[in-house]
Formats: structure tokens, sequence, C-alpha cells
């Protein structure tokens, strides 16, 4: 990999601030990295500040380590001890852990993304323990903790729905999430506060994702 200059995103914030404009460049950085990721099929999983690169000077922004990237649009995790699952315990998705009886696909990593965003915006974790199980179990029933007062309310919901604990709650696009995004950027950017709107309205997904049906066959 080339070197850009960058460090990883969690010691860049150990001394540095950032600014709601700058924290939403970030943001709007790694979406337009993880669409063209989902473009190819490939999902991370082990999306965290530590494996975010920045360059202190140009902000510009990097993607590391896919040693557990799947290749597979979709695939089935197995149950396993908290000890021994992929990818980071404090950043993993209900479907991740192997206890939620579905399968990974790319909307794992918007979960994992949405605690990326929630920790950047407040400085630290939706759910913290030194329990591997009690964070398991976080991740799979509790639900996170409000942003606070001084993070906008839209910003605060975009964050929410990414930390869905179904993923069919979760954006289901890239493109959706950007858009949300741009929104808010541009707001702030014009007049220093963002105000409420829905999100979600340019949300749709761009592959087909079926559902398990029961079909019946009615007799002759």
């Amino acid at each position: 990999m080339e070197d850009f200059g960058g460090i990883s995103l969690r010691k860049y914030r150990q001394y540095q601030s950032l600014n709601l404009i700058e924290i939403l460049t970030i943001c709007l950085q790694l979406t337009n990295i993880l669409q063209e990721l989902y473009k190819n099929h490939i999902i991370h999983k082990d999306i965290k500040p530590a494996n975010i690169l920045i360059n202190p000077e140009t902000k510009q922004i990097k993607l590391i380590d896919f040693s557990i990237a799947s290749l597979l649009p979709k695939e089935t995790p197995e149950i396993k001890s908290p000890n021994v699952l992929e990818g980071t315990l404090a950043y993993l998705s209900p479907e991740q852990t192997g206890r939620m009886n579905r399968g990974i696909d790319y909307r794992s990593d918007f979960y994992s993304l949405g605690i990326t965003f929630f920790e950047i915006l407040t400085g630290k974790l939706p759910f913290i323990s030194d329990d591997p199980l009690e964070l398991v179990h976080c991740h799979i029933a509790k639900m996170p903790p409000e942003l606070g007062n001084e993070i906008p309310l839209v910003i605060s919901n975009i964050v929410m729905k990414l930390m869905a604990k179904n993923a069919e709650d979760r954006y289901q696009s890239a493109l959706g999430l950007k858009y949300d995004l741009e929104q808010c950027l541009a707001q702030l950017k014009e007049t220093g506060t963002v105000e409420n709107f829905i999100i979600g309205q340019r949300d749709i997904c761009d592959r087909f994702l079926i559902p398990m049906m029961a079909f019946w066959i009615m007799p002759n």
C-alpha cells in the first residue's frame, strides 16, 4: 500500500479535535469507499477507527485491513465463542455474532459504520463492557444511548438508523446514506445549523435481497 502520510483515525482523534463539518466530510468519504466496495461485492466486516487512515494535512481518508473481508454477496456465520469471533467485538453487527440466525451481507458494515460515526461524534462507544458476552447481548438487544443535545437531531437519526438491530431497518444503499449526509453538510456550510428532515428518502436498495417465503400449492 502507498504511504500517503496517513495515521489511524483513532490516534488522530486523541490529539486533534474535529468540528462537525470535518466529521461529516470524513463520514462522506467513508460512505463513498463503501459504495465502491459493494459494487464489487466486498464486505469489509471490521470497520472501526483503527482501520481508517487519515492524512492530517489533506484530511484524505482510506480504509485498511481487509484480512477478514468477504467476496461473497452474503455469508452465513457460525455460532462461536465471543473470544474467537471475526471482527472487533465493540463494532460487531448483531448478525456477525452468529446468534441472530441470519446471514451477513453489506448492511453489516453499515452497523459498524454507525458505531464508528457514534464514536467520532461523541468520543466514546455506545456499548462498553469488559465482558464479551455482555457486549454481544448489547449489540443484539440493547438500544444505544442518545448522542446528546449538541448533535443535530437529523444526524443522530442517521447514526441510529445505521445502528438498527435488524438489517432491514438500516440504510439499504450507500447512495441513500450519502444523500442524507450531503444534505446535512450543505446546510451546515450555508447556515451553520442542520434543520431536521426525513432521512432515507433517496435510500433505494440497489440489489435484490430475496426474503424467505412459504409457497402453498393448491390441490387439483
